[in-house]
C-alpha cells in the first residue's frame, strides 16, 4: 500500500472519531488532549535524546500532563503557579543527578519539552471550554473545528500550489520542499476555509455570532503563523537527524508531525478571541 493510500486510509477512520471526541468534550475530550501531551512527550524527549541531551523525562512528562490538567480550570493564577512549581522541580530533581556536565542542557531540554508540547497543547481544552458570556453555549466546538480546518486547509493548500507552480524556495535549509508559491497558495486556501467554516456552523450547526472581519483576520494570521510551527518542527527534526518524530500514525509519522502546525495556531487562536472578540 501506498503512503498516499495509508494517509487517507487512517483520515477516513481517524477523523470521524476525533470530530465527535471535539463534539462531546468534557472528560473524553480532556482524555484525548492528555493522550495527545503524553505521546508528544515521549516523542520530543525521544527526539532530543538523539542529540546527546538527558531530559529528566519523568518530571518533564509529569509537569506536561499537570499543565493539561490545569488548563480544565481556565484559572491564570493556577496556572502560573503550577509553571512555577514545574520549574523549581525540574530544577530540584536534576540536583540528584551526579553529572554536572549535563545540568544546564538537561533542565533546558525538560523545560523546553514542558512549554513546547505540555503548554502550547493545553491550550486546545482551554480553546473547547472558551467561556462566552454572549451566544451560542457550545462555541469552543466551533473554534477547534475552525482552527483544525484552517491549518490543515492551509497545509493542503501549500502543498498542492507549491507542486504544480512552485520555483522559489521558501526555506531552504530546513525544509528544501516548501516554497513562497506554496506559502501563498496555503494562505489565501485556509483563509477560505476560516470563512467556511463559519457559513456552514452559521447555516446548519449553531449561530457562531463571530463576525465576518474577525474569520478573515483570524484565517489570515493563522495560515502564517501554521508555516512556523511548520518549520519549527522541521528544523528540530533536522537538527536530530530524522525523518519522522514517530511512527504510531500509519502514513503520517508522529503525533508532532500532526500536531506541528496546530501547536502555533491553537493558542493563537484562543488569545486572538480572548483579546479582541470575546
Amino acid at each position: 500500500m501506498s503512503n498516499l493510500s495509508k494517509r487517507l486510509l487512517t483520515a477516513a477512520v481517524v477523523i470521524p472519531f476525533l470530530v465527535f471526541i471535539f463534539y462531546l468534550g468534557g472528560f473524553w475530550y480532556f482524555v484525548l488532549m492528555e493522550t495527545a501531551i503524553l505521546i508528544g512527550m515521549g516523542e520530543f524527549y525521544r527526539m532530543i535524546e538523539t542529540r546527546g541531551l538527558l531530559p529528566q523525562r519523568l518530571v518533564g512528562t509529569i509537569a506536561a500532563l499537570g499543565l493539561g490538567l490545569i488548563s480544565l480550570f481556565g484559572n491564570e493564577l493556577y496556572t502560573a503557579l503550577f509553571l512555577s512549581v514545574a520549574v523549581l522541580a525540574i530544577l530540584s530533581f536534576q540536583l540528584t543527578r551526579l553529572d554536572l556536565q549535563s545540568a544546564i542542557t538537561g533542565i533546558a531540554a525538560t523545560m523546553m519539552g514542558v512549554v513546547y508540547v505540555g503548554w502550547l497543547l493545553s491550550h486546545a481544552i482551554l480553546l473547547r471550554n472558551l467561556p462566552v458570556d454572549a451566544g451560542a453555549s457550545d462555541i469552543g466546538f466551533f473554534f477547534i473545528i475552525l482552527v483544525i480546518a484552517t491549518t490543515f486547509l492551509a497545509d493542503a493548500g501549500a502543498y498542492f500550489t507549491g507542486r504544480s507552480l512552485g520555483k522559489h524556495k521558501l526555506w531552504p535549509r530546513i525544509s528544501p520542499k516548501k516554497t513562497w508559491e506554496g506559502a501563498i497558495g496555503g494562505v489565501v486556501v485556509g483563509t477560505l476555509g476560516t470563512v467556511a467554516s463559519k457559513l456552514v456552523f452559521d447555516a446548519w450547526i449553531l449561530d457562531t455570532g463571530m463576525p465576518i472581519i474577525h474569520c478573515l483576520i483570524l484565517g489570515l494570521i493563522l495560515c502564517v503563523v501554521s508555516i512556523f510551527g511548520d518549520l519549527s518542527e522541521s528544523m528540530l527534526k533536522r537538527d536530530a537527524g530524522i525523518k519522522d518524530s514517530g511512527t504510531i500514525i500509519p502514513g503520517h509519522g508522529g503525533i508532532l508531525d500532526r500536531l506541528d502546525s496546530l501547536l502555533f495556531t491553537i493558542p493563537a487562536t484562543y488569545y486572538y478571541l480572548k483579546i479582541f472578540v470575546y
